[in-house]
């Protein structure tokens, strides 16, 4: 009825071929609007880690829905899952709740913008936990990642100065822990607070562009 025929169809790559190559530690940024395939993008490096480099941690972090099952009728502080108090107390202000009446709130008390930035800091908690306990000194490239953080719509949930403030300190996280940091976002305004070692910008139509820095790198493809 639109003059269409039914017949006729035609195919949009969402994600043409691409070789990205990850940092051993440091920071992925992948930029684009919304529709240009980030998303995707993270979804099948998450498959291609998990099934071509068993030896590398991935971990899942989306912010928009992160830390809303917590339900432990205890503060932040005690409710993050760290070894120490200290260590606690150093997640939760890097991930920007370094106000001590927001850190004796309980989770579901919090704003979706400081709920977010927990789920930030029990996420760099469960790293932390993990690469402690499981060394995997062989099971990898001594130069790739040895474990990776996936995080989808990045800083998407906060103020642009908090955002800033916040990704300026996970990349320093980063790159002192060992880990590299895949962050997707609309929100290009936070590259300069992340300096990645590589850059994705991703277009609408399956348009894709890769930027890298001279650094130390595996390839997931």
């Amino acid at each position: 009825m639109f003059g269409l025929g039914l017949d006729a169809g035609h195919e949009v790559a969402v994600l043409p071929e691409t070789v990205l190559r990850l940092p051993g530690a440091g920071v992925v940024f992948v930029t684009g609007p919304s529709g240009g395939g980030k998303s995707t993008l993270l979804r099948c490096l998450h498959e291609t880690l998990r099934g071509r480099f068993p030896g590398v941690s991935v971990f899942r972090f989306d912010p928009l829905v992160g830390g809303r099952d917590k339900t432990a009728d205890r503060p932040l502080i005690d409710a993050l899952s760290t070894p120490t108090l200290e260590d606690a107390l150093r997640l939760l202000s890097m991930a920007g709740l370094n106000d001590a009446f927001v850190m004796l709130r309980r989770p579901g008390e919090l704003s979706d913008g400081q709920r977010a930035r927990f789920a930030l800091a029990e996420a760099m908690a469960k790293v932390e936990r993990s690469t402690a306990e499981q060394k995997k000194e062989d099971a990898t490239d001594a130069d790739g990642p040895r474990a990776v953080v996936l995080a989808d719509e990045f800083g998407a949930a906060l103020d642009r100065v908090t955002a800033k403030v916040v990704a300026r300190n996970v990349a320093k996280w980063a790159r002192r822990s060992g880990v590299c940091l895949v962050a997707a976002t609309t929100h290009d305004d936070l590259l300069e607070a992340l300096r990645p070692e590589v850059l994705v910008e991703q277009g609408l139509g399956g348009r894709i562009a890769v930027h890298t820095r001279d650094t130390a790198e595996a390839t997931a493809s």
